[in-house]
């Protein structure tokens, strides 16, 4: 979830109110409609969120709130807020012939030089193990390109989930997060598309 300067509170309406129910029916404190409408649920909401991270429970959606409702969402979902691409997309758009996480990141990690408009690129890796001891079973590839050329979009950032089975690895899932130029949507990383 973006991060956002807009304080949201009961009668704002638009698509932060509709990421902040999202958010909130995430973590299990919002039921009703995803509507992009702040009402008396979405407040109620709101100060039960706010009162479980010992905020100011005042149903006012502030810095404070958007940074607490960021920090419990990538907590409970590491995927929450990115869109899904599809996996032969993925493969396919980016060239993709290696299944070993550091060759793929190898792979996506282009060069700042390469392309007009870059001016930053980063790709790190974190393995995990699922319960082997000493059996490294799983890799998560994040890879962030800043200052794109392109109207509307400044940056793009892939989550890439691969699983080791029986000592090959595959890429499972990926997700990305996109952050707008100015004037052009969110400025914090999203799965909204910029205008």
């Amino acid at each position: 979830m973006a991060s956002t300067s807009t304080v949201l509170q009961e009668g704002s309406k638009g698509a932060e109110v509709t990421r902040l129910q999202e958010a909130l029916k995430a973590l299990n404190f919002y039921s009703g409609a995803v509507d992009g409408a702040f009402g008396p649920k979405t407040k109620q909401a709101v100060i039960a969120f706010q009162k479980s991270q010992q905020l100011l429970a005042d149903g006012i959606v502030g810095d404070k709130t958007w940074s607490s409702l960021n920090a419990a969402l990538q907590a409970s979902n590491p995927r929450f807020n990115f869109q899904v691409v599809t996996l032969s997309e993925f493969i396919s758009g980016n060239q993709i012939i290696a299944t070993n996480p550091k060759a793929v990141a190898s792979q996506l990690f282009r060069g700042v030089d390469e392309e007009d408009g870059r001016s930053f690129e980063d790709i790190s890796i974190t393995y995990s193990s699922l319960g082997t001891v000493n059996v490294v079973d799983t890799a998560v590839i994040v890879s962030t390109l800043i200052g794109l050329a392109d109207d509307s979009v400044a940056g793009v950032r892939f989550r890439i989930e691969l699983k080791r089975n029986q000592n090959k690895w595959e890429i499972i899932w990926v997700g990305r997060q996109f952050r707008c130029q100015r004037g052009r949507g969110q400025q914090d990383w999203a799965s909204t598309i910029c205008l």
